[in-house]
């Protein structure tokens, strides 16, 4: 992604993350040619590649208008589900592959470096896992882009909104993740409703032993709420201390490390919310996910986003943020407690869904204060996700419900690889419908 210059209007970006699939529903490892290929014909978004030879990642660079930012996604994408198509594949747009999933890894020192440091039984999670990062400027004048850091200068003003903005995405995780859960299964078996961050985060709390950062849990699980502008300094600098250590132990240099041969300061943290070195906070925590529900997920995050900005809102845990959460008092927005957060919201979020009180009484509480503060004719794209409250059904349950349908009501549990690639198929090809609907949605509704 494009640094982001905060000196600038505020701005947005979005990142999606996919699985090739071949015209079986098999997994493919074809994505060096699709790459190669697609970015001759892509023009306003990038195309990269990902850990895993299977996976691909489409960006689409920062932009002060939301409905401008998936107009030049929509450009790019068809060309690129052009390409797919020609060579008789397809894009499968669901966090985990229902079934086994044979993807095959790189070995670029980037990645090469996360293996030995995670280890190398662990390393092939992360190319089993695909998700859905929201990117959002940090406050003018607080991000110097020239040194990927912030400016040590930044008035108080400045340095609250940042804290804020950061603590309001730690606080709305488990909310945004229900919303997109889409990885009941996980190599074949069911693991509750959001495997991917079971398997990914490393949090013990799942009781999900082997996780990718289960060794190095600092650099997965779920942030804490900082308590202040300084306090989150010393914690990303400490951050980057600890894994540039790790780096060393492994006589890999951080330049090494780095996308583009020179490593930033802020290249240490794959956690569902990070300070990134483009001048954003990133929310990362979300499975990948139809594209309609991206749409309406950039649109929460966006709101939520620039009302917290705009009305210097101070981001609060508290008793109410636990009981009444998403409650506002004046400038104050009560979030839960971190023990309720991570211990309860994130683990039943992840384990139960919606079907779980507590995580559905959060999420509707969400959605109740994003349509509050969404003017009338710009709330369309919150539809999707207030239907899904209302009836307590995620891409998750719909996955579910579709495999009982195959295999029967008493077994499920494991997916047959022959239902995982029907599905896979069937994936694939609501794609295209997908980019009608969406692109109805984002022309119409994303002025805001």
């Amino acid at each position: 992604m494009t640094p982001i210059n905060t000196n600038l209007s505020r701005m947005q970006g979005i990142e999606l993350e996919f699985f090739l699939v071949d015209n079986e529903g098999k997994i493919s490892n074809r994505a060096d040619e699709i790459i190669s290929n697609a970015k001759k014909a892509l023009f306003r978004t990038e195309i990269k590649k990902e850990c895993g030879k299977s996976m691909l990642e489409v960006i689409s660079h920062p932009h002060i208008s939301k409905r401008e930012i998936f107009d030049r996604f929509f450009d790019d994408f068809e060309s690129l589900m052009y390409e797919v198509n020609v060579n008789d594949l397809g894009l499968y747009h669901y966090a985990t592959y229902p079934g086994k999933n044979k993807n095959e890894m790189r070995n670029d020192i980037r990645y090469y470096a996360k293996q030995q440091i995670l280890g190398e039984k662990r390393w092939p999670k992360a190319g089993k896992c695909v998700g859905f990062h929201c990117h959002f400027s940090l406050p003018k004048k607080s991000f110097n882009p020239l040194i990927k850091f912030f400016y040590p200068d930044i008035i108080s003003k400045q340095k609250n909104k940042v804290l804020n903005l950061y603590n309001l995405c730690i606080a709305i995780d488990p909310a945004i993740t229900s919303l997109m859960q889409s990885s009941p299964y996980y190599e074949g078996k069911l693991m509750g409703k959001d495997a991917r961050i079971m398997v990914y985060r490393g949090d013990k709390v799942f009781g999900y032993d082997n996780s990718l950062y289960e060794k190095h849990p600092e650099f997965g699980t779920l942030n804490s709420y900082e308590p202040d502008f300084e306090s989150l300094i010393q914690f990303l600098k400490k951050q980057s201390r600890d894994w540039k250590a790790l780096l060393d132990e492994k006589e890999i240099t951080r330049d090494q490390f780095g996308k583009t041969g020179k490593a930033s300061f802020l290249d240490s943290s794959w956690r569902p919310v990070k300070i990134s070195p483009h001048g954003t906070v990133e929310s990362r925590g979300a499975d990948m996910n139809s594209l309609p529900s991206v749409i309406s997920t950039s649109h929460v995050l966006h709101s939520l986003s620039k009302y917290v900005q705009n009305e210097n809102i101070i981001v609060q845990p508290s008793d109410i943020g636990n009981t009444n959460p998403f409650t506002l008092e004046d400038n104050i927005l009560h979030v839960p407690l971190e023990n309720q957060l991570k211990n309860v919201l994130q683990k039943n979020s992840a384990l139960l869904g919606f079907d779980d009180r507590y995580v559905h009484k959060y999420s509707k509480a969400l959605m109740s204060l994003v349509k509050r503060i969404t003017p009338i004719e710009y709330r369309a794209p919150l539809r999707r996700f207030s239907q899904m409250i209302e009836s307590k059904t995620t891409a998750s349950d719909e996955i579910i419900k579709y495999v009982k349908k195959k295999q029967g009501y008493t077994n499920y549990e494991k997916i047959e690889q022959d239902v995982a690639k029907e599905f896979a198929v069937k994936c694939s090809d609501r794609i295209y419908k997908d980019i009608l609907v969406s692109k109805k949605m984002s022309s119409n509704t994303l002025r805001f």
